[in-house]
């Protein structure tokens, strides 16, 4: 009997950890600048029309391998995660979740940014 491959999951959003830990000496992501790094990635969404939902979340329990960017639900981690590489998440975030119609505006969570 052959197996087939499971189908990926279907992205519905991006979570950015955006955490700072309480005592500075020690590594979290928005110290290693996650917090631009959402600022860019909730632009490109908004921009190219990307149909995934941005959120920035307090942690995704990688301290100290951050900034950690994680496709959800069920999707890939990305460790070490910096503003060079918005430009390939952009990529495989459109690859992997289409566009919006030009209609149906920015997504909701964006209008206020």
């Amino acid at each position: 009997m052959n197996q087939q491959d499971p189908a990926p999951p279907v992205i519905k959003s991006v979570l950015i950890c955006i955490n700072r830990r309480y005592h500075a000496d020690q590594p979290s992501c928005a110290q290693r600048g996650s917090l631009a790094l959402a600022d860019a990635l909730e632009d490109g969404v908004r921009e190219r029309k990307i149909d995934v939902e941005v959120e920035r979340i307090k942690c995704l329990g990688q301290c100290t391998k951050g900034p950690t960017v994680r496709f959800a639900p069920g999707g890939r981690f990305s460790l070490g995660t910096s503003i060079d590489d918005v430009p390939d998440l952009l990529d495989e975030l459109e690859s992997l979740c289409g566009v919006r119609d030009d209609d149906d505006g920015p997504p909701l969570h964006l209008l206020g940014s």
